[in-house]
C-alpha cells in the first residue's frame, strides 16, 4: 500500500470542495464522532473545508456516535450519509467500534445515492488500541471502497480529558450554585464530599 506524506493528504483535503461536489451544488457533510475531543478534531476539518468551498456551499450535519442508539437519530444520520458527498468518521480506535456505529454503516452503504465522495477517517487513540487502530482502519477503508470513496486517513494521539469531579465548579466555567451554597461544602480526601455542620 502507497504511504503518503502529510503534505499530499493536506493537498488531498485542500482538492476536496472540487471534487467531492458536482458543480453548482452544495456539498454536503456528515460527521460521525465519539466525544468532546473527536468532534474537535472533525471540526478543524469541516472548517477547513468550509473555508476552501464557501460557507453558504457546505451543508454539514453532526452525530455523536452514542446516540445512534436511539432510532430517530440512527435514521436522520443514515439519510445524511446516503446523500453526503463527505463523510467524516472522528473515532477513538482505543474505545473500538460500538455496534450502533456498525448498525449505521450496514444501513446506509448498500442505499448510497451516488458513486462519488469521499470518506475521511480521522482515528485516535486515548490510550491501549489493543488491535482497534488497524481493526478501525482497515474496516473504514473497506467502507471507503464498497461506497465508491475516495479514502483520506488521518491518525493521532488524544489528550485523555477526565471529567471534574463538579462540572459547575470547574475553573473558567460559571458556577450553577450560589455562592452561599458553595460555602458548606468541604471535599473530605478520595473526592468523597460532605456537608459541613
Amino acid at each position: 500500500m502507497k504511504q503518503t506524506s502529510v503534505l499530499e493528504r493536506d493537498a488531498a483535503l485542500d482538492n476536496l470542495p472540487r471534487t467531492a461536489a458536482p458543480a453548482g451544488e452544495a456539498l454536503n457533510i456528515t460527521v460521525v464522532y465519539h466525544d468532546a475531543a473527536t468532534q474537535a478534531w472533525a471540526r478543524e476539518v469541516h472548517n477547513r473545508v468550509t473555508k476552501l468551498a464557501g460557507r453558504e456551499c457546505v451543508r454539514a450535519t453532526w452525530w455523536k456516535i452514542s446516540d445512534l442508539v436511539e432510532p430517530a437519530v440512527l435514521a436522520g444520520a443514515v439519510s445524511t450519509a446516503m446523500r453526503a458527498d463527505l463523510i467524516v468518521v472522528a473515532i477513538d480506535a482505543g474505545e473500538g467500534l460500538s455496534f450502533p456505529f456498525n448498525v449505521w454503516v450496514d444501513t446506509w452503504l448498500p442505499h448510497r445515492m451516488h458513486a462519488t465522495g469521499c470518506l475521511v477517517a480521522l482515528i485516535g487513540s486515548s490510550g491501549q488500541a489493543n488491535g482497534h487502530l488497524s481493526r478501525a482502519r482497515e474496516y473504514l477503508r473497506a467502507v471507503a471502497r464498497t461506497a465508491g470513496f475516495e479514502f483520506l486517513l488521518q491518525e493521532r494521539r488524544l489528550l485523555v480529558q477526565k471529567a471534574p469531579l463538579f462540572p459547575g465548579l470547574a475553573l473558567g466555567s460559571r458556577s450553577n450554585l450560589h455562592p452561599v451554597e458553595l460555602r458548606p461544602l468541604v471535599a473530605v480526601g478520595r473526592g468523597v464530599v460532605h456537608r459541613a455542620a
